[in-house]
């Protein structure tokens, strides 16, 4: 994992020192790209290595280590994604339900979230800043949208088509031969002509990963705060209460 943040740091650094480069340079003279060209090199032990690139990978590495292997939180156990639900699509949604009522006027009335937007497992016991970049690795944002309820049982429908997804814990889906049997929030049946406020991320809320239905969203405001954010957050908030990052399988998402 180590080297993965190194050579994004080493990326990060060169889109750094392009961007000052061509804001210097843009009141003079403006570049145009007339060919590129390149070749395929296979790395691996055999090729040795650069003396200058390792002093320049060398001189970075013990910061970023020391940063990404900041123990930031312990869970209570192990973590990982699943259909129809699982313990870490449950506790990322219900921490996207909690941002959503702290961030919206009168609170939020769901929060959504794709399986697979989860890339990593979360171990059980002590864990790091760099877990937390691996399980929430896409630079995805949190959205806010008002769907209509009508909308909002076909966001519901197709999760079950696909065997679930995330919810939060207020919503409760029973689905039969991956078919919507009924919906309920907060132990209500969804009101067509309601007007309902969503938490989601922009992969979804632009209708990705068969959410087509978000795309006739009466309202959609991107808060600009990635995902991953809210997550460190929430964990560094609750090991400064001194609680554990706990969640559970409650039975939201039934399947018959």
């Amino acid at each position: 994992m180590k080297y993965k943040w190194i050579l994004y740091t080493l990326a990060t650094l060169l889109v750094v020192s392009c961007s000052s480069y061509k804001q210097t340079e843009r009141q003079t003279q403006e570049y145009t790209i007339v060919n590129m060209s390149g070749t395929i090199i296979e790395m691996n032990k055999e090729q040795g290595s650069n003396a200058e690139m390792q002093a320049f990978v060398d001189k970075y590495k013990g910061t970023l280590d020391a940063q990404m292997n900041e123990v930031v939180g312990t869970t209570s156990a192990f973590m990982q994604k699943g259909r129809p639900e699982s313990l870490l699509t449950n506790f990322t949604s219900d921490v996207m339900k909690e941002y959503g009522d702290k961030h919206i006027e009168n609170g939020a009335d769901v929060a959504i979230m794709n399986v697979n937007g989860h890339r990593a497992t979360l171990p059980k016991g002590d864990i790091t800043l760099g877990n937390l970049f691996e399980v929430y690795s896409f630079d995805n944002t949190i959205s806010f949208l008002e769907v209509k309820g009508a909308d909002l049982t076909k966001i519901f429908e197709a999760n079950a088509r696909i065997g679930g997804a995330g919810i939060s814990s207020n919503a409760h889906l029973v689905v039969n031969d991956r078919k919507l049997k009924s919906a309920t929030l907060d132990g209500k049946p969804i009101d067509n002509d309601k007007i309902y406020n969503v938490v989601t991320i922009d992969y979804l809320a632009d209708g990705n990963d068969s959410m087509s239905a978000f795309r006739d969203a009466v309202s959609m405001r991107d808060t600009g705060i990635t995902l991953r954010d809210i997550m460190i957050d929430y964990v560094r908030e609750q090991t400064a209460h001194g609680k554990m990052i706990t969640s559970q399988l409650d039975g939201r998402i039934t399947i018959e």
